[in-house]
């Protein structure tokens, strides 16, 4: 009896999550002003990696790799300082239509401050395509190889 309850509720309940409406949510930074920051923390993969990056509104950078204990400052070109900028403006984030469900992906988390406001996403391996993250954390990832070789 109480197997057979189970089923029924077990059916009913998939049911109902199958009918639900798939919503899709865009989110976009604050207006980039005269100062703002970008910080992005990758985590995750086989081996636990856990690096972060954060570029301020000068171009100046630092990435930390904390599984190796290492620490890495400098400064954007003039030149990856403006795409950096322009990657900034220009982002959405659109919430993916599956969850995050990766065991051995890596994770981006990334934060975009500007006027005292900010926009946190987060995003992994799998869904990046259809999140829109892929340009912004690509760049950073590449500053981030770069300056930890």
């Amino acid at each position: 009896m109480f197997k057979s309850k189970f089923l029924i509720l077990l059916i009913v309940a998939l049911t109902m999550t199958g009918c639900a409406k798939e919503t899709e949510i865009t989110y976009t930074p604050p207006p980039i002003e005269d100062e703002w920051s970008v910080t992005m923390v990758q985590s995750g993969g086989i081996m636990g990696l856990l690096r972060s990056i954060r570029v301020s509104s000068d171009g100046t950078y630092s990435v930390v790799d904390e599984r190796a204990g290492g620490r890495v400052e400098g400064t954007l070109s003039g030149n990856e300082l403006a795409h950096l900028k322009d990657l900034v403006a220009g982002f959405s984030f659109l919430t993916p239509k599956i969850p995050m469900v990766c065991a051995d992906c890596f994770v981006y988390e990334v934060e975009i401050q500007s006027g005292g406001q900010k926009l946190v996403v987060e995003t992994d391996d799998v869904n990046m395509p259809e999140t829109g993250m892929g340009p912004l954390v690509e760049f950073l990832r590449g500053v981030m190889d770069s300056a930890l070789q």
